[in-house]
């Protein structure tokens, strides 16, 4: 699989390990839109740290498992160049274009990614984005761009509520090959902020700690990994 600017995906995002319960359609969806088989254009939006770059690394993830020419743009890395960085991504078979918020002031960003889509659609690809608010409740001045935006499906992705929070955890720990329980994977979620993108990063943290001293994941050893902080 081809990444611009050496962007990279996240190995340990799947479908397998998002915890969204209350919309299997939406799941459904992404699966048919990742092998070809689906909707061209999806939009996906949320509040920050609701699962929305999960689900784009996760398509991309099904998607070149299933041999499609697929890329992901986070354009909180992109952004920082020209939009030039987009010319020639018309190549591929599947785009996933990542904080569509951000470009909400640039207008040649939104000139781009509205040529880019016309490109695509041309070609038969698909385009899947995320962005903090729905087409219209976005800010963005081109609305040629939102007309595209919203010529598929629009999904809101709701935030878990702590429970499934405490059940992504244990999916993640699991999937990373680590034993954690529902009493430790619940004092992580109380004494750490509640977002799950911070609670996977100090679960990153455990596993290189645990590796390291041949521990367990314990409250304990977690007490002790994080003395300074909580």
């Amino acid at each position: 699989m081809q990444l611009p600017l050496a962007i990279q995906l996240n190995e340990h995002v799947s479908f397998d390990n998002f915890v969204y319960p209350d919309e299997p359609f939406l799941l459904d969806s992404l699966k048919r839109f990742a092998t070809g088989q689906g909707e061209q254009v999806i939009y996906i939006w949320g509040v920050t740290a609701s699962g929305k770059s999960h689900l784009l690394q996760a398509v991309c993830q099904l998607a070149a498992r299933h041999h499609e020419s697929v890329t992901y743009l986070p354009l909180s890395e992109l952004t920082r160049y020209s939009s030039d960085a987009l010319e020639g991504m018309d190549g591929f078979a599947i785009i996933c274009i990542d904080d569509l918020q951000l470009v909400r002031d640039q207008d040649d960003w939104q000139q781009a990614i509205f040529s880019l889509f016309n490109h695509v659609k041309d070609k038969g690809g698909s385009m899947l984005f995320s962005a903090s608010a729905s087409p219209k409740e976005l800010g963005l001045s081109l609305n040629d761009l939102i007309s595209r935006l919203e010529s598929g499906p629009v999904f809101n992705l709701k935030t878990i509520n702590d429970e499934q929070k405490v059940e992504a955890i244990k999916l993640r720990a699991q999937q990373r090959g680590l034993e954690l329980d529902t009493d430790t994977a619940r004092y992580m979620l109380n004494r750490f902020p509640r977002n799950l993108d911070a609670l996977f990063e100090m679960l990153d943290k455990l596993d290189t700690e645990s590796l390291i001293k041949q521990r367990r994941i314990t409250i304990p050893f977690i007490r002790e990994v994080f003395n300074n902080e909580i």
